[in-house]
């Protein structure tokens, strides 16, 4: 996710660096702490510190959740939308994929970052249909009441401070039979292999992180706030599985960075010199060990498990 880049994320308005982009260094993107945890945030979502990335491996980590937005721009152009407010599109998807398929829609591709909008300028360019803008999940006052067939929320409800709000917003802007289309994580089994990689290395459990990609992973989470929020139902649901694609052994560790950096950081500052080399050997042993190696020699992980809820405004008094 992801990306996202997904809703709201923590603003540093106090540096003028944070919202700088990334800059190129030997070879690496060197990014700023923020940076990094947009970066996190688009693949699967948690923070990070400040870390060099390749940039094959920050394209290969966003690639992943390709099949959610794949199955949300089919449900979308099943539906016939003429026009879709995408919701914390991160590097712009499921945005530019709606967009590609139904060149009749219009397509508004929105996150709460604007390092992250400029990302998805790039990755829709040509496209006439893909308008851009800056919001809030929890915030859509920019948006007028009733006036979208669609709303996308792609791995963004579990980071937004205030969900129930964010519901009532998107309950306003959908017209009457309009649909909203969720997706959570109910399962991240790389999230896991990270935690048990340094709970070995370090003998304790390492805490929940501050912004949580499992904050709705709980049986029946998101029904509940959306049974929670006025004149929205639950239209259906469906679970998606599918591999995280990591590279060879150095490429998933630097991808195991992006959550594990700061906790390895402290112990090399505490006098631990080769942490990182040893979290590496652990997590791919825990990769290898769990069956995470595919055919062509390279790791990864399959037991990734998301929800992709379908949320419907009621109809309206005169339609009913």
């Amino acid at each position: 996710s992801s990306h996202s880049a997904q809703a709201s994320k923590p603003s540093d308005r106090s540096s003028p660096l944070a919202l700088s982009s990334p800059h190129m260094m030997n070879g690496h993107w060197r990014m700023s702490p923020l940076h990094c945890w947009l970066l996190a945030l688009a693949w699967f979502g948690s923070g990070a510190a400040a870390c060099s990335i390749d940039p094959a491996i920050y394209v290969r980590l966003f690639e992943n959740n390709m099949p959610m937005f794949q199955e949300i721009a089919r449900l979308v152009q099943e539906a016939g939308a003429e026009s879709v407010l995408d919701l914390g599109t991160g590097p712009g998807e499921p945005s530019t994929l709606i967009a590609k398929a139904m060149p009749k829609t219009k397509v508004i591709a929105t996150d709460v970052q604007p390092a992250m909008i400029e990302k998805a300028k790039v990755r829709a360019r040509g496209l006439p249909n893909v308008e851009f803008g800056i919001a809030s999940a929890d915030d859509l006052s920019g948006y007028g009441a009733a006036s979208v067939d669609a709303v996308t929320m792609c791995y963004v409800l579990m980071f937004v401070p205030d969900r129930a709000r964010s519901l009532r917003e998107v309950a306003r802007v959908l017209k009457p039979r309009g649909r909203a289309y969720i997706a959570v994580w109910k399962r991240l089994e790389f999230m896991e292999v990270i935690q048990q990689a340094l709970e070995a290395l370090t003998g304790s459990a390492p805490p929940t992180p501050a912004v949580n990609p499992m904050a709705l992973s709980g049986e029946h989470a998101v029904e509940e706030l959306v049974a929670a929020t006025p004149d929205v139902t639950v239209k259906f649901e469906t679970m998606l599985k599918y591999s995280f694609k990591l590279g060879d052994a150095a490429s998933a560790c630097d991808s195991a960075m992006i959550i594990a950096g700061p906790a390895i950081s402290k112990l090399a500052a505490d006098g631990k010199a080769n942490a990182k080399e040893e979290y590496c050997k652990i997590l791919t042993e825990l990769l290898e060990t769990s069956g995470g190696m595919s055919a062509s020699g390279e790791y990864e992980v399959r037991g990734n498990t998301a929800q992709l809820l379908v949320m419907e405004k009621s109809r309206t008094q005169s339609e009913l």
